[in-house]
């Protein structure tokens, strides 16, 4: 009934709270995907592993860029709609890994390409559509998609995270984020979440909590977490 309607068009009521019965079965079933997924990945040759994860990448990419002809075609395509968030930049990260290997983009999906995901399925900012909306399929696809092909990659250790690397990541967000952070201010949106969280996400709480200081709190929150990812790669880097 409400498959193609936009979040602004629909009634009151027909989307999910956070951590409902209905969003912990998304979040079931998701867990369990990954993992089955996973066993049947790592039963395939280093080739065809190869291959699966450009076909993953390639279908991510995918999903986002249909998702964007529907909003075209249905007159909802906007400055809001624009693939500038952290998760719908990562597919575009991916697929360059997946051709290239290049070590930046492996520590980058790492380190922000799977916890990313993962804080945005727990605190996702489209439970207002219904279960049968096309951005709400889109949106748990989309993420858990990413999350499948950093597991992928890292469990077949074709990115190999290491601590002395995690400059590479901070590197990228140096050079993205500063001209998100001035489109933000200058059209009014909130890519990145840089001007707040989304509601009922600990980026709200981070808001309202530090104010005019909510940019410097949310780089160190990053950093920090980027840091505990990476800590447990110190005792093999020590071995070595």
């Amino acid at each position: 009934m409400y498959f193609f309607t936009y979040k602004t068009d629909l009634p009151n009521g027909v989307g999910f709270s956070h951590f409902s019965a209905v969003h912990f079965t998304w979040l079931a079933i998701i867990v369990i995907c990954i993992i089955l997924l996973s066993k049947w990945f790592f039963r395939k040759s280093e080739e065809t592993q190869r291959r699966l994860s450009k076909a993953l990448a390639w279908s991510v990419c995918s999903i986002l860029a249909a998702e964007h002809v529907v909003l075209l075609v249905t007159g909802h395509q906007t400055i809001y709609q624009l693939p500038l968030h952290l998760c719908t930049l990562m597919p575009v990260v991916c697929l360059i890994f997946s051709y290239t290997s290049w070590d930046w983009a492996g520590q980058t999906i790492y380190s922000l390409g799977i916890i990313g995901p993962i804080l945005a399925l727990l605190f996702p900012d489209w439970n207002r559509y219904p279960q049968w909306n096309y951005m709400n399929l889109t949106g748990f696809a989309v993420h858990s998609g990413l999350i499948l092909y950093g597991v992928w990659q890292i469990a077949g250790k074709a990115v190999r995270p290491r601590i002395t690397a995690m400059w590479k990541p901070v590197l990228f967000l140096a050079v993205v984020v500063p001209p998100i952070y001035l489109f933000d201010r200058f059209w009014g949106t909130n890519y990145f979440f840089l001007m707040n969280g989304s509601p009922g996400s600990p980026l709200q709480i981070l808001k309202e909590q530090f104010g005019a200081a909510y940019i410097p709190a949310y780089a160190i929150l990053v950093l920090a977490m980027m840091t505990v990812e990476y800590l447990p790669w110190l005792g093999k880097l020590r071995r070595k």
